[in-house]
């Protein structure tokens, strides 16, 4: 009697937790959508010395990695995309820095001014009161990891040294830098790798974190000028 209770018991289970899975896989392919659809529209655009551009707001959209961020039920995250789509969902305003790429690894990304978690899921950011890249000093960009759908910075811990990185900013000017180091660190000595540099007076950090070493671990990778 007990087995004949336990097998329709065990599909019922099955099959709740097979719809609970579908659901979470249709709400990740739509955040991801919608995320790579603003990245995709930013970097096609035409060149402009200004550009601001306008992104769902909702906390529906976010990435793994924003600990903080509490993105509600499946069923709420689907009727917040959904409310974007129609045109009756949240929105703000990023302004953009330049367009960051790395060929090597296919990774090609917008660089947001705005220190957000918001900005960090339509691209990656420059850290406040660094250096703009080009000028003198150290420009640190920092980025998530999207291990769910590879993109982001997900790759980068895959960078040679003397891969080629550019930098194209809204109005159409590149600059070429290389890879002149990449280095894993703990939370404890990341104020080691921000720094300027007194032999590379324009550099640039890029920062993902590397949690396969620990939490609160970071990837970094120098840059400097492709001449230099």
């Amino acid at each position: 009697m007990k087995n004949a209770y336990l097998r329709p018991l065990s599909v019922i289970v099955l099959a709740v937790l097979s719809i609970a899975g579908l659901l979470l896989f249709v709400e990740e392919y739509a955040k991801s959508y919608l995320r790579n659809t603003v990245k995709d529209e930013v970097i096609q655009r035409e060149i402009s010395d200004d550009v601001v551009y306008e992104v769902p707001a909702g906390d529906f959209l976010s990435v793994n990695g924003e600990e903080d961020t509490d993105g509600g039920s499946v069923a709420e995250g689907l009727f917040e995309i959904a409310g974007y789509c129609s045109g009756n969902g949240r929105t703000c305003d990023l302004h953009l820095i330049g367009i960051i790429n790395i060929p090597d690894l296919d990774i090609e990304e917008p660089v947001w001014e705005e220190n957000t978690n918001l900005a960090m899921r339509y691209g990656v950011i420059l850290m406040k009161d660094s250096a703009r890249p080009g000028q003198k000093g150290n420009s640190i960009i920092v980025g998530h990891r999207n291990t769910v759908t590879h993109t982001v910075f997900d790759k980068l811990p895959l960078i040679k040294k003397g891969d080629a990185v550019t930098i194209t900013t809204p109005d159409g000017l590149e600059q070429n830098y290389r890879v002149n180091g990449t280095y894993y660190c703990s939370p404890y000595d990341l104020q080691n790798y921000v720094g300027a540099s007194a032999d590379h007076p324009v550099m640039i950090t890029l920062i993902t974190c590397a949690r396969e070493k620990g939490n609160s671990w970071r990837f970094i990778v120098t840059l400097i000028p492709s001449d230099a």
